[in-house]
């Protein structure tokens, strides 16, 4: 599998894309990749692009990943969008992580691409520094 994880200006956020396949411990590397980020940059905005992904995550790993950002301590500031990969079993995926999170008290959601990921971040940010 392959991740990256970077400082984005426009929107501030922290960016983690996925690319090729994916394990529960790729999914724990990144996380501790951006969560060493955020805590560097005190910025919990997340940009978690999977649109290049070539098989899902199970769900196992999507509810432990769930759980250790519920478990962070940091909910009230965080902020999660998720770009989707294409295909409805990829999508079930990314909705189903999205829920997981949610159900954790976090704020996250899915999108179809990453235009609308990136304005809902941008109106997240507005409406906490309001």
């Amino acid at each position: 599998m392959g991740c990256t994880t970077r400082l984005v200006d426009s929107p501030r956020c922290i960016e983690v894309r996925y690319f090729g396949e994916v394990t529960p411990a790729d999914l724990v590397t990144a996380l501790d990749a951006a969560f060493a980020l955020a805590r560097e940059e005190d910025l919990w905005f997340i940009l978690a692009d999977t649109s290049e992904l070539t098989s899902d995550p199970s769900v196992f790993a999507l509810y432990d990943v769930a759980a250790q950002i519920a478990d962070a301590g940091i909910a009230r500031r965080y902020r999660e969008a998720v770009v989707a990969p294409p295909g409805a079993a990829s999508a079930d995926s990314a909705r189903f992580f999205e829920d997981a999170t949610v159900n954790r008290g976090l704020i996250a959601r899915v999108f179809g691409d990453r235009d609308a990921a990136e304005s809902w971040l941008c109106e997240q940010a507005r409406g906490l520094s309001a």
